[in-house]
């Protein structure tokens, strides 16, 4: 039976705006990844990944505040020198506190890159070095302790933040790895998605697997595990949006094509285990499916796009389009 929040949620993303995107944010330079913070305390937060920089900066949206408009204030600029693959933003980041703390991790054709900033007078970056391939995906874990980071080099590497970004340890693949997620409601669980088509849940104490599910198809590439929702993960792979339940982890729950000539992203709502945007192909397609209906509630064609992430307080998708941040 669904709760009273998840029938409001529901009913707050059925309107959102089709095709037309709600609000749009234009920027100087071609948006390569978008990425909003995950975390309560800094949700406002974003990435915006440009060819030579990255930016960080506040997106301020009227439904949160009357006297604000729709805006991004610009906080900092960090210079890269290498295109950035994915980003992850740390639980250690807060403008609440003093001194303020800005941290996020990034990924790129062989190394991982840690920025951080306590936005006056001091910004530094890591070097983690280990992987020999693309880093597809990084994700911290919530408590801040760990960040895992997987790549084309067939590892899913676990780096120990507290003791200097050391690695700590390693899952060996069988083929590339394309996503990795952590949930806050289950800790000590880390999820891995393979290009093969496989996703594993693996206890990170005990550094082995224990929970697969296969998709039996091919390429996979994203896999997330619901925010809301710890029991259901989905993955985009060739083109098909496949749903598992954790608890009956044999045969998906759901599993429709949403991109025919295949999928680029995947991301859960952090609100509602029922929607879930993907980006793919023909075009450069935004897609929002709600598992219960047989359309996608929100369908969108954009030009070039660049990264898919969700808001954490309101329903809304953000994707880069060209020389724009949009959001439905």
């Amino acid at each position: 039976m669904m709760s009273m929040s998840s029938i409001i949620i529901d009913k707050i993303h059925s309107t959102v705006r089709k095709d037309d995107p709600a609000r749009v944010i234009n920027l100087s330079k071609q948006v390569l990844k978008v990425e909003m913070s995950p975390f309560e305390w800094s949700h406002s937060l974003i990435c915006i990944v440009h060819i030579d920089e990255i930016v960080v900066g506040v997106i301020k949206f009227q439904e949160e505040d009357e006297e604000e408009l729709d805006e991004v204030e610009i906080l900092k600029s960090f210079k890269v020198d290498r295109r950035v693959h994915c980003v992850s933003w740390s639980p250690e980041t807060s403008l609440s506190v003093i001194p303020k703390s800005v941290v996020f991790a990034c990924g790129t054709a062989d190394y991982v890159y840690i920025y951080s900033s306590n936005m006056a007078d001091k910004t530094k970056n890591q070097i983690l070095k280990g992987h020999n391939s693309y880093v597809n995906s990084l994700a911290y874990e919530p408590s801040g302790e760990l960040l895992a980071s997987a790549s084309d080099d067939l590892t899913c590497r676990l780096w120990a933040v507290k003791e200097g970004y050391t690695c700590q340890s390693m899952f060996v693949l069988k083929s590339p790895g394309m996503s990795v997620c952590w949930h806050r409601g289950d800790p000590g669980k880390l999820l891995v998605a393979e290009k093969n088509g496989t996703v594993r849940l693996y206890n990170v104490e005990r550094q082995q697997a224990i929970l697969s599910f296969d998709s039996q198809l091919v390429p996979l590439i994203a896999a997330d595990w619901s925010p809301a929702n710890c029991f259901r993960v989905a993955a985009l792979a060739g083109g098909q949006l496949v749903v598992w339940d954790t608890t009956r982890p044999c045969r998906p729950v759901d599993i429709r094509v949403v991109h025919p000539n295949g999928g680029n992203s995947l991301r859960y709502s952090h609100q509602s285990e029922h929607h879930i945007a993907t980006v793919g192909r023909p075009d450069n397609t935004l897609k929002v499916t709600h598992v219960n209906m047989k359309h996608p509630v929100c369908n969108a064609t954009m030009t070039l796009a660049g990264g898919l992430s969700w808001t954490f307080r309101l329903p809304y998708v953000c994707v880069g389009q060209d020389r724009s941040v949009c959001f439905w």
